[in-house]
């Protein structure tokens, strides 16, 4: 495969889009061709999920209120609207239920590439499952590769900040579907800079539901910087990531500039995404799967324990920990699915976490609240990234300890092919539109083999409309 490498003088931005430029369905490996149907099925699920969920509704009215040239279909509720009118619709149900996958240090990823695709799908005549899964492959490896350049998962999550860095990735899909030149993209990718800047915690705060509404945002932004490229319009290709004025320089820590355009072309980042198993904030699985685990291993249930103690990661301990009075009394869907605490005792209740964790009923749950109180965590730099330790002490006496690095769905314990079609009909069944069995098995099928489609939206949009 080419590699693709930085040019002296010139911003990794001019390398990332020459590499989605040029980059073609016969250049992908199977690894990434199989990625990347994967991920997309996956991503189609919990957009069905999150279709019926809080606020959703809410959006789609918006953009049906507002009309416009009949482009794109909006998928689970049906009709036709401006391309750009249709991401903005659908971004937030791909992070809705918390359920989509994330690289571990580029951060939350297909959530932005796979709704702005099929947003865009409407631009045009007609286009194949490689055309999708190339123009898939490309935005997730541009957007992961700035994420991990910008180290915020490490650096930026522990001090409170986030990162918008993920408008990038989402052109550069945008981009490749609709065929922007290399002057093109380079500019679309300019605009997106001038649309973007790091977000810090407020959008995950106070219960609010900007942390989905946010993809929103960031797909219908994405589509339109590649139609005002198109027409002519252009946009900083200076220093968009390096640079005083450059992306990475709004890090207030160390960033990894040599990660943008190391092996380029040649090693995929994108192989590295993790699947969630549990519709919450990533940062929970794996204290999840470690009572779950230790429950079922030694055959105790959530009545025996007296109090757990959870030690976890900084970044965990960041995000599903702090603030102590937020987390340990959650109200809302959006400050459960981020509470250790009310997950850890959910899960020891109902052996899973599901959307049923958070109805009205699930959230006012006295067993679940009465448990939380005896529920502690401690901060240990010393786990992985993602890591904790479960520490768990029964009414009798009897202590055990369980440490978890890799939650179910993780590259190093992925799903099965069976498993992932399980959490498709699962997610489905939630939909805000019911979809049949017929109609299920359909998307399934077109998406596993996506390459042997001539036609993206009849293949897997029209079955999830109404």
């Amino acid at each position: 495969m080419t590699r693709y490498i930085q040019m002296d003088q010139k911003d990794p931005m001019e390398a990332l889009c020459r590499m989605v430029v040029e980059t073609k369905y016969s250049d992908l490996s199977f690894d990434v061709i199989n990625h990347a149907k994967r991920s997309i099925l996956d991503t189609v699920a919990v957009m069905a999920g999150g279709s019926a969920m809080e606020g959703i509704s809410s959006v789609v009215d918006l953009v049906k209120d507002k009309g416009g040239k009949p482009e794109s279909i909006l998928p689970f509720y049906g009709g036709k609207f401006p391309a750009s009118e249709v991401a903005f619709a659908i971004g937030p149900m791909a992070r809705a239920m918390d359920m989509g996958d994330a690289h571990p240090e580029g951060g939350h990823s297909s959530e932005y590439t796979v709704p702005t695709l099929l947003a865009a799908s409407g631009l045009r005549d007609q286009i194949s499952g490689k055309e999708f899964i190339t123009a898939y492959a490309v935005g997730q490896e541009v957007l992961i590769r700035i994420g991990i350049a910008f180290n915020y998962m490490r650096e930026g999550v522990p001090l409170g900040r986030s990162s918008g860095h993920y408008i990038f990735g989402s052109v550069a899909a945008a981009g490749k579907l609709l065929g922007l030149s290399l002057e093109e993209l380079r500019n679309a990718e300019g605009i997106a800079r001038a649309m973007t800047q790091p977000h810090d915690g407020g959008m995950y705060d106070e219960g609010t539901l900007m942390v989905r509404i946010h993809h929103g945002f960031v797909c219908q932004d994405s589509i339109n910087a590649c139609l005002l490229a198109k027409q002519g319009i252009t946009g900083t290709t200076r220093e968009v990531l390096s640079g005083t004025k450059g992306y990475l320089g709004f890090a207030k820590w160390r960033t990894l500039p040599t990660a943008l355009t190391e092996e380029l072309g040649e090693r995929w980042e994108m192989l590295n995404t993790m699947m969630k198993f549990y519709p919450s904030c990533n940062c929970a699985h794996t204290s999840i799967s470690g009572i779950i685990g230790l429950m079922k291993e030694h055959n105790f249930e959530a009545e025996d324990i007296a109090y757990i103690i959870c030690d976890e990661s900084p970044l965990n301990w960041s995000t599903v920990c702090e603030p102590k009075h937020l987390k340990w009394n959650p109200k809302t869907t959006s400050e459960c699915q981020f509470s250790l605490p009310y997950l850890i005792a959910t899960a020891a209740f109902d052996k899973h976490i599901s959307l049923d964790s958070y109805t009205s009923h699930a959230k006012e749950r006295k067993d679940v609240r009465k448990l939380m109180t005896r529920i502690s965590a401690k901060r240990d730099p010393q786990l992985a990234l993602y890591g904790a330790r479960v520490n768990i002490t029964l009414k009798n006496g009897r202590e055990f300890s369980k440490e978890c690095s890799y939650a179910k769905g993780d590259p190093k314990n992925p799903f099965t092919d069976q498993e992932l079609i399980g959490k498709f009909k699962i997610c489905a069944s939630h939909a805000a539109n019911r979809l049949g069995e017929k109609a299920i098995d359909s998307v399934i099928r077109a998406a596993t083999k996506l390459e042997e489609t001539n036609n993206v939206v009849n293949a897997l949009i029209l079955p999830l409309s109404p």
